[in-house]
């Protein structure tokens, strides 16, 4: 059995109304990625077994801000490495989180959907 990731990657600037579309961040706009050790098919992870997920925050001042606001109920985040980390049960789940630049005010969210199946 394997487990199947999919990161969903998403970057969005607090901007006027009347600024265009959000389809397309400008290009200096907080921007949120996830990372985790799932990096190939044979590194997939199974139920069960220790996974770690790193929040990267790019094009901000360094004065972030990272609040979790949807996990799984397995997972625990690290304010200071900016990490979630459990041990997973089968099933499907998201992460969220908002980001808040103090430099700049933007905020963005970044979701990560993933699907865990028992191997």
């Amino acid at each position: 059995m394997k487990t199947i990731m999919t990161t969903l990657f998403v970057a969005l600037a607090t901007l006027p109304a009347n600024a265009g579309s959000l389809l397309q961040p400008p290009a200096d706009a907080l921007r949120v990625e996830f990372t985790s050790p799932d990096t190939s098919p044979t590194d997939r992870l199974a139920a069960g077994q220790p996974l770690t997920v790193g929040v990267v925050v790019t094009r901000s001042t360094g004065a972030v801000k990272v609040v979790p606001t949807s996990t799984p109920e397995w997972m625990t985040y690290d304010a200071f490495n900016r990490q979630f980390s459990g041990v997973p049960l089968a099933g499907d789940h998201e992460l969220a989180v908002r980001v808040a630049d103090a430099g700049t005010g933007q905020s963005a969210t970044g979701i990560l959907t993933f699907n865990i199946e028992a191997r």
